[in-house]
């Protein structure tokens, strides 16, 4: 009886151990990339944007390019703009990576009305952006995108 009970409580720590010293898998979410309206600027001629993101996934991303858009208007809402201007970092290498717990700041200067003149068909008080990249899991670089509407997916600071 007493041996019985023992292998029990032996079986019971050894399956706790092992439990326990199992390496835990996170999983990636790109929930975890924060973005925040740092700065705007609008005149007559251009808009600009700053805009940080942060990566608080716990994954290293490479290969981060953002890219904003201003949604054409149609008579049931906005359809996307297949003209985009890509954000510039200042003093970064390409490609550019962000560590987990890093952030980095993208700037957008957008000539309103040098390249879009009067146009009522834009809706430049909502733009688009769209972040694509690679999470870096072990040796692999799997792709990732995320796309919406800059006052929707970002925090103003």
């Amino acid at each position: 009886m007493k041996y019985k009970l023992s292998m029990k409580i032996t079986a019971i720590i050894f399956v706790s151990l092992l439990v326990a010293c199992s390496p835990s898998f996170d999983e990636f979410n790109d929930e975890k990339i924060m973005f925040y309206v740092v700065d705007t600027k609008s005149t007559s001629e251009y808009t600009s944007y700053t805009i940080e993101m942060k990566n608080e996934t716990g994954f290293e991303l490479t290969h981060l390019i953002l890219t904003m858009s201003y949604p054409i208007k149609i008579s049931n809402g906005n359809k996307e703009n297949p003209f985009v201007i890509e954000g510039k970092t200042v003093n970064t290498v390409k490609p550019v990576t962000l560590k987990s717990g890093e952030s980095i700041q993208f700037s957008f200067s957008a000539p309103i009305k040098e390249v879009f003149s009067d146009n009522d068909l834009l809706d430049f008080e909502n733009p688009d952006v769209e972040l694509k990249g690679f999470v870096k899991e072990g040796n692999k670089e799997i792709p990732f995108g995320i796309a919406g509407g800059l006052n929707i997916l970002a925090d103003s600071k």
